[in-house]
């Protein structure tokens, strides 16, 4: 019984791309609250205020007034 080399090599490439996909779901909330943050402390650093506007968090700088 020769193994098939062609389907095992499809089903590693599926298997890791299911743990791929799912890794990034659950970590999803993590990579979106640093981005938030960096926005925030860049908003600030040029001498803007971080607004909620609605359900949006917004940079408001002085130009933009």
């Amino acid at each position: 019984m020769k193994p098939n080399v062609p389907v095992a090599a499809f089903g590693l490439v599926v298997v890791f791309t299911l743990v791929s996909a799912t890794f990034r779901v659950f970590t999803a909330p993590d990579r979106i609250q640093v981005r938030q943050e960096s926005a925030r402390t860049t908003c600030t650093a040029q001498g803007g205020q971080w607004v909620r506007v609605g359900r949006d968090d917004l940079c408001q700088t002085p130009e933009s007034k």
